[in-house]
């Protein structure tokens, strides 16, 4: 009998992370498309979420971005901004069952986002970009959330 192929499938995080990609291709951002995906410890997706404006509002490909308007820099004027981040989106939508769970995005989590993970009960957060503002990363450090950098290749 012949031996059985071998399957190269992809690390669970690797996976997500590229399934992370995909979904930041709905944002309505033509800044940052940034995705996120919450996933339990079973592997199961619990919710996910992408950068936009928010419910019922016209999209920046509509009425433009106020952040460039003002000559703002990533990472700058986030109160202005009408758009609720990718991470925000999937906790909203993940609800309690964030709790003991691994959240994935392709960008730093910002101060704000890093916060809500932390109370949302997220214990790992994987990464797979970058964000100008690294103060998130130390909020989560700081607060014993596991923070994991992986490279994956999208599309």
């Amino acid at each position: 009998m012949a031996e059985p192929k071998k399957l190269m499938r992809p690390p669970w995080d690797e996976y997500f992370a590229k399934v992370v990609g995909d979904i930041a291709l709905r944002s309505t951002c033509y800044r940052r498309q940034i995705g996120a995906l919450v996933v339990n410890a079973d592997h199961e997706i619990v919710s996910s979420g992408f950068n936009g404006n928010v419910r019922g509002a016209e999209h920046c490909d509509v009425i433009g971005c106020i952040k460039d308007e003002m000559g703002l820099k990533s990472g700058e004027g986030n109160d202005w901004c009408t758009a609720v981040h990718a991470e925000q989106n999937a906790l909203l939508q993940a609800g309690k069952l964030s709790r003991g769970s691994t959240l994935y995005v392709n960008a730093f989590p910002c101060k704000v986002c890093a916060r809500l993970i932390i109370n949302a009960g997220i214990k790992k957060v994987v990464i797979s970009g970058e964000y100008t503002d690294k103060d998130g990363l130390r909020i989560l450090a700081d607060s014993g959330v596991e923070v994991k950098h992986v490279n994956v290749k999208n599309g």
